[in-house]
């Protein structure tokens, strides 16, 4: 993960550092340890405002401020919309001007797919953020848009990797619950994305210590 941020704002003209308003302090140590390589631009926002006691946000933006040495910590609401309109005056003005990468009717860099596997892991995460955080990988090994031989919805079948038996128990849950609902939740994302009913398939398989092998972490592209 730390690779792959630094490989990121290699790149990059300005960084936004993103943090979560409701979990102000998660991985605090690997923040500051970007900070201190970073030389790019940084626009620190703090978002979720909206779940915060609003008599409280100015002393957590001060706290932070203080913890990770920021400066200009801008309260967000992508919810609500609060000062996102600000922050993206902020990022014009940061970013230098150049040539187009991609046609101007292309919105992303990535295919429905990518953006796919992305909402399935969020609705995981959501899921099982307390008892793992970080070893889930998702992969999307069909994409079936809807036609006349396949039916009015979109397919899918994605894969949940994790790295260890126990936890394809947890992922799984009793008598399959917890995947039903990982499912759910991911499932109402897609729609959302593809603008259409989707038929989502989902199983977990382990792939041991998928976070410490380079094959595995080549082949879900983090290297």
């Amino acid at each position: 993960m730390e690779r792959q941020i630094q490989r990121a704002c290699a790149d990059a003209d300005v960084v936004v550092l993103l943090l979560d308003g409701t979990r102000p302090d998660d991985r605090g140590r690997l923040v500051d340890a970007f900070l201190r390589r970073n030389r790019k631009p940084v626009l620190p926002v703090l978002n979720k405002v909206d779940r915060i006691d609003p008599e409280g946000v100015e002393a957590l933006l001060a706290r932070l401020s203080r913890d990770h040495g920021l400066s200009g910590l801008l309260p967000v609401s992508a919810l609500t919309g609060t000062n996102v309109a600000f922050l993206l005056s902020r990022l014009e003005e940061l970013l230098p001007p150049g040539p187009a990468m991609y046609p101007a009717d292309r919105i992303a860099e990535q295919p429905e797919r990518f953006f796919a596997a992305e909402l399935i892991r969020e609705a995981a995460f959501e899921q099982l953020a307390d008892e793992l955080p970080y070893s889930i990988q998702v992969r999307v090994e069909e994409f079936r848009e809807p036609d006349a031989e396949h039916g009015r919805k979109t397919y899918l079948l994605a894969t949940l990797f994790v790295e260890r038996e126990s936890q394809k128990g947890i992922v799984i849950g009793r008598k399959g619950t917890r995947l039903r609902t990982i499912g759910t939740g991911a499932r109402e994302s897609i729609e959302e994305l593809v603008d259409g009913p989707v038929f989502l398939e989902l199983r977990v398989k382990v792939r041991p210590d998928w976070r410490r092998r380079e094959k595995d972490l080549k082949e879900f592209g983090y290297l």
